[in-house]
């Protein structure tokens, strides 16, 4: 729900600004918004061929990184070796897998977690891949920390880092991503996104929203539209560090 929000918040404020900006070139009302809404469809029909939607039954991208976190690397590592096994030669190494591509040797190192591919991550899989002959290192990561690549410089292998979109994408040509069964989800989504729209952590957000909208009404002649979501945005402020406090931790094993 939250990234659908943030979706249509996009979309309103790309809609807002191509409208002002066409009717200061046009000056008509009508043309302004036929050309807005065009413009809007256009962008989002090429972000739709770029990134194609997942399959409606299977987990997307997201869900697909959360069942991994969940699971661990070992759900990632048996989906892998399906998509691989048919082409090449793989074994496991461990944790991980090693696989033969023509001469070379080649160490899958399974990289999921809530934090980033570290410096140790490198260095790990680099004595693995020593120990194992391989000259190639793939680390498969949700995250990664920059860091890693500098480390990365000072070790034989040829190292490469394959990001969550490009494993998602592949594992999804072959129809190896798991169906949306495999991650339910809690019943009471709307609660859920309440929940999360009032998170504490957002009241920084709310509050920056309330003062550019604020300034805002200083320079256009649009005023009193942006002193009205000045103040909407900062209520939600207000209201998601009051009611944050007093809901949070709050079960009924420590009620008051």
């Amino acid at each position: 729900m939250g990234k659908t929000l943030d979706k249509v918040g996009l979309s309103l404020i790309l809609l807002l600004l191509s409208f002002l900006l066409f009717y200061r070139l046009t000056g008509s009302v009508l043309t302004s918004v036929f050309a807005a809404l065009l413009l809007l469809a256009v962008i989002i029909l090429f972000l739709a061929v770029i990134h194609p939607r997942a399959p409606k039954d299977k987990l997307s991208k997201r869900n697909f990184i959360r069942y991994v976190l969940l699971n661990g690397n070992a759900a990632l590592k048996d989906i892998v070796k399906q998509a691989l096994a048919e082409g090449y030669d793989i074994k496991d190494a461990g944790e991980h897998s090693v696989l033969t591509a023509g001469d070379e040797r080649v160490l899958i190192y399974y990289a999921f977690k809530f934090g980033s591919l570290s410096e140790e991550d490198v260095a790990k899989s680099y004595r693995i891949a020593q120990k194992e002959g391989c000259s190639v290192i793939y680390a498969l990561t949700s995250h990664l920390d920059r860091k890693a690549l500098a480390v990365a410089e000072y070790i034989p292998q040829r190292f490469t880092v394959v990001n969550s979109t490009t494993l998602y994408k592949y594992l999804s040509k072959r129809n190896l991503i798991p169906k949306k069964e495999a991650l339910p989800r809690k019943s009471g989504k709307a609660l859920g996104f309440f929940r999360s729209a009032l998170k504490r952590d957002h009241a920084k957000y709310y509050i920056w929203a309330g003062l550019t909208t604020a300034l805002l009404a200083l320079f256009t002649p649009i005023t009193t539209f942006y002193i009205v979501f000045s103040f909407i945005n900062l209520a939600l402020a207000t209201a998601t560090m009051v009611l944050s406090e007093r809901s949070e931790g709050k079960d009924r094993l420590f009620k008051e």
